[in-house]
């Protein structure tokens, strides 16, 4: 029986099955099925297991039996393999914002009063403009601290022109409370996996704007090609024609065929 969880950064922590609990929940599982994974977890996992081990489990028990809640359980991954560098993440914000309707440019370059900045993203609404800057970490234990802001406040400030104009922080992991602060007070808007209250896995779900990169079948080399045609959400997929994404991806007939499967159950 499960007893202790070591983490991605080596901590090792009580094994909490509330948490399991609510990262089920959020996938709106029922409740006896639920029951049935915490099941599978006590009786079939060592004392002591890594959140890794843990969640390859979960994620192996939904694929065989919940096909369409696995890949919603496998978001966070999904997220983190918008690497190593952080372009495709920059890319993938980009096109999520659309379904908000904004209107978004992304890796571009902006002349500010003293230097040329590449910027991450550019995105307007409702006569808002906001610069976007985007701090990806491959390991969920890396915070952005004040430093991380302060930088970006600093570009930022160089290359404001007008009042409208504000500076959006976006990461895939998380902030110190200190940047909360600071950002309250010269009015920076964050997005981060748990801000604000509508973070970025809730604008993710709430538009089932999956990246591709949730699908664990795909190949990198497929993943990457893909991006480099703009095509970067499941709903990029449904929009193009089969022998299209076949011929510049590589993939054969069966595995475009078990992408659309998917997608229409995630989206519909």
């Amino acid at each position: 029986m499960v007893q202790f969880v070591i983490k991605s950064n080596g901590q090792k922590e009580v094994y909490k099955k509330e948490k399991i609990i609510q990262s089920l929940q959020k996938l709106n599982i029922e409740e006896e099925k639920i029951n049935e994974i915490l099941w599978e977890i006590e009786n079939k996992l060592p004392q002591i297991v890594s959140t890794k081990k843990l969640f390859d489990f979960i994620f192996t028990y939904l694929k065989d039996k919940e096909l369409e809640y696995s890949y919603k359980y496998n978001l966070k991954q999904a997220i983190f393999k918008l690497g190593p560098a952080g372009y495709p993440f920059e890319k993938f914000i980009a096109h999520l914002l659309r379904f908000y309707d904004y209107r978004t440019k992304h890796n571009l370059f902006l002349k500010g009063k003293c230097l040329v900045y590449e910027i991450d993203f550019l995105a307007e609404k409702d006569n808002f403009i906001y610069i976007g800057e985007c701090k990806f970490h491959q390991h969920p234990w890396k915070i952005n601290d004040i430093k991380v802001v302060l930088y970006s406040y600093a570009r930022f400030l160089d290359i404001m022109k007008e009042d409208k104009e504000h500076l959006w922080v976006v990461t895939n992991t998380r902030f110190t409370t200190e940047v909360y602060k600071f950002a309250e007070c010269y009015n920076i808007k964050l997005l981060s996996w748990n801000f604000p209250e509508e973070n970025l896995p809730y604008l993710i779900d709430n538009k089932k704007a999956y990246p591709l990169t949730i699908f664990d079948f795909l190949p990198l080399k497929a993943i990457q090609k893909f991006f480099s045609y703009d095509i970067v959400l499941i709903q990029d997929i449904i929009k193009k024609e089969k022998s299209y994404l076949k011929k510049i991806s590589g993939l054969d007939e069966m595995m475009i065929e078990k992408m659309f499967d998917i997608i229409n159950g995630l989206i519909n």
